[in-house]
């Protein structure tokens, strides 16, 4: 890492805007707005309250975390079954896989379906 000192010197004389910085020896530009946050309270929309208690806003933001999880979660699930029948069809591939390829692969598509129903057993609870 180059201390700020000699990148300045190495730049040149050149002056930051806001939402700039300087990477080696070029100046990129960031986004100085946050797309997911309102920059000013007439962005809020109407349903929120401009006057929510901290609590309330706890309480949003948890349930906000808490969908955003379930989320992900399901996605997951999706990744687990599409590589549970790769990994099938890997197995079943015959002699154009190594051996130990398809050994891997076996155990995995016969270990991920089981892992798959206890996440979702386990998603479901909550």
């Amino acid at each position: 890492m180059v201390p700020p000192v000699s990148k300045e010197i190495a730049l040149g004389k050149k002056e930051l805007a806001l939402g700039q910085v300087i990477d080696g020896d070029k100046v990129m530009s960031l986004p100085t707005t946050v797309a997911h946050m309102p920059a000013y309270i007439d962005d809020v929309p109407a349903t929120t309250s401009v006057r929510e208690t901290r609590t309330q806003r706890v309480r949003r933001l948890q349930e906000e975390a808490r969908a955003l999880a379930r989320e992900q979660i399901a996605e997951f699930e999706v990744l687990l079954d599409a590589t549970a029948k790769a990994a099938m069809e890997i197995a079943d591939g015959g002699e154009v896989y190594s051996i130990g390829a398809r050994e891997i692969c076996r155990r995995l598509a016969d270990e991920l379906p089981r892992t798959l129903q206890t996440l979702q057993v386990i998603s479901k609870k909550r």
